[in-house]
C-alpha cells in the first residue's frame, strides 16, 4: 500500500513537473548544447559538411581584438551600471517611501519606463541624442551652450556611456520596485529605537536600511551583472556597435560573427565564453556575499 502510494505521489510530482522541465530542456538546455555542439566545428551556416576543430575557436576568440575590445565595453557597462543603478535607485526608493500623498503617482511614474520594450528605449533616446534636433541639444544652444552640443552617439568617447545611461533609466522602475519591497519588511520599529537613542537619518540609512536590505541588494548586482553582459538590444538599435567598434559589446559582435560573417561556428564560440564569464562573476559574487553574511 504505501509502495502504491509512493509511486502514485511520484506521478503526481512528474505530472506537474514535466511541462516545465520539457519546457526549459527544449528551450534552454539543447541550444546551449547545439551551441557547444557548432562551437567545436568550422562552420558558415549553410555548408552541408562541418570540420571538427576542437576549441581552436575558443583560441581565436580569446586573440581577437574586437572581441577583447567589446569584453572590455561589457566591463565598463557593468561598472557604470552599478554605479547609476543601486545607490541612486535605492536613495531614491527611500524617498519615495516616505512620500506620504502621492507615492502611487510617483512610483507609476518613475515604473513607466520599465514597462517600455527595448527597442521603443532605442528609438526614444535615439532621438533624445539626435545632434541637431535632439532635445538635449536643442536645450544646451537655448541656453547658450551651444558648444556643449555634442554627438552623442557618434563620438567614440562619448557613445558607450551614452547608452548605458538609456539602459539604465529603462531598468530604474524594476530596480525601484525591487527596494521598495525591501523597505517595506524593515521592522519600523528599529528606525524608532535609533531615534530614541539620538541616531539620525544618516545613522539609520547607514545601519539599519542598508543591512535590512542585504537580500534585496545581493538580488540587484547580480540583475546588474547579468544583465550588464548580456546587453545587445539598445547597442544593435541605436550604434550597431560603431562608430569603429566603439560601443561593441560581446553579445552585439557574437551575433555579427555568426550572421554577418556567416561565422557561425566562431559566433557559438564566442557566446559560450559569454555564458560561461555570466556564470562564473555570479557564483563568485553569491560565493562571497554567503560569506560574508556568515
Amino acid at each position: 500500500m504505501n509502495k502504491t502510494r509512493k509511486i502514485r505521489n511520484g506521478l503526481v510530482v512528474f505530472s506537474f513537473l514535466s511541462p516545465a522541465v520539457l519546457l526549459y530542456g527544449l528551450f534552454m538546455i539543447y541550444p546551449i548544447g547545439e551551441a557547444v555542439r557548432l562551437s567545436l566545428f568550422d562552420w558558415n551556416g549553410a555548408a552541408t559538411s562541418m570540420n571538427f576543430i576542437g576549441l581552436d575557436n575558443y583560441i581565436m576568440t580569446m586573440k581577437d581584438p574586437f572581441f577583447v575590445k567589446s569584453l572590455q565595453h561589457n566591463v565598463v557597462w557593468l561598472g557604470l551600471d552599478l554605479v547609476l543603478l543601486v545607490v541612486p535607485v535605492l536613495v531614491l526608493a527611500v524617498m519615495i517611501g516616505k512620500v506620504r500623498k502621492g507615492m502611487l503617482f510617483f512610483r507609476a511614474g518613475y515604473y513607466l519606463p520599465a514597462v517600455l520594450s527595448l527597442p521603443v528605449v532605442s528609438v526614444l533616446w535615439g532621438k533624445i541624442y539626435d545632434p541637431f534636433i535632439g532635445p538635449i541639444n536643442l536645450f544646451l544652444r537655448t541656453i547658450g551652450l551651444g558648444q556643449f552640443a555634442l554627438n552623442w552617439l557618434g563620438d567614440s568617447w562619448l557613445v558607450l556611456p551614452a547608452i548605458i545611461v538609456a539602459g539604465a533609466w529603462s531598468s530604474y522602475g524594476l530596480f525601484m520596485i525591487l527596494f521598495l519591497a525591501g523597505l517595506q519588511n524593515i521592522d519600523y520599529a528599529l528606525y524608532e529605537s535609533a531615534e530614541i537613542d539620538g541616531a539620525g537619518p544618516a545613522v539609520k540609512f547607514w545601519h539599519i536600511t542598508i543591512p535590512s536590505l542585504r537580500n534585496t541588494m545581493n538580488l540587484i548586482i547580480s540583475l546588474v551583472i547579468i544583465y550588464g553582459f548580456k546587453s545587445f538590444a539598445l547597442v544593435w538599435i541605436m550604434t550597431q556597435g560603431g562608430p569603429y567598434y566603439s560601443s561593441e559589446l560581446v553579445a552585439s559582435y557574437v551575433y555579427k560573427a555568426a550572421f554577418i560573417m556567416n561565422k557561425v561556428s566562431y559566433g557559438s564560440a564566442g557566446s559560450i565564453i559569454l555564458a560561461l564569464i555570466v556564470v562564473v562573476l555570479t557564483i563568485l559574487f553569491n560565493s562571497k556575499r554567503d560569506k560574508g553574511a556568515a
